[in-house]
């Protein structure tokens, strides 16, 4: 039973995905809605999310794919949420409680790939636009 204990990692904390965002290549850290914010290639990939009552504490917010959202959701519904707000955009919200380091790499690493690629969440909103356009 100590042994358990003892092998358990430590919470991650905003420090710790201000490190492994830093150590990417063309990332900036700066804010958004006044909170801390990571950028790569200009474009924001991460960051803490805005304090909203839904919103539990110690939590990243990043940007994705959907699917690499629904994924991620699916497979660690202990680690990874949404809000109603965050729902509609590209995006997802990760417990650092939860996450261990190594998958928390593996998400901002994604994340940027995302933010570097040039997929913004206007653009699939207004794809979505054209969609119920044309349906019309």
């Amino acid at each position: 039973m100590g042994h358990k204990k003892s092998t358990r990692q430590r919470s991650l904390t905003f420090d710790d995905v201000r490190e492994i965002a830093l150590s990417m290549p063309e990332v900036e850290e700066t804010t958004a809605y006044g909170m801390p914010a990571f950028k790569a290639g200009g474009k924001r990939f991460a960051g803490a999310p805005s304090e909203r009552p839904d919103v539990e504490p110690n939590s990243l917010g990043v940007h994705i794919s959907f699917e690499e959202r629904d994924e991620l959701m699916a497979s660690r519904p202990d680690v990874y949420y949404l809000t109603d707000h965050y729902a509609k955009y590209p995006a997802v919200l990760a417990r650092l409680t939860n996450i261990r380091r190594d998958e928390l790499r593996d998400l901002l690493r994604t994340s940027w790939r995302y933010a570097m690629e040039g997929q913004r969440p206007t653009r699939e909103r207004g794809r979505k636009a054209l969609a119920r356009r044309s349906r019309r």
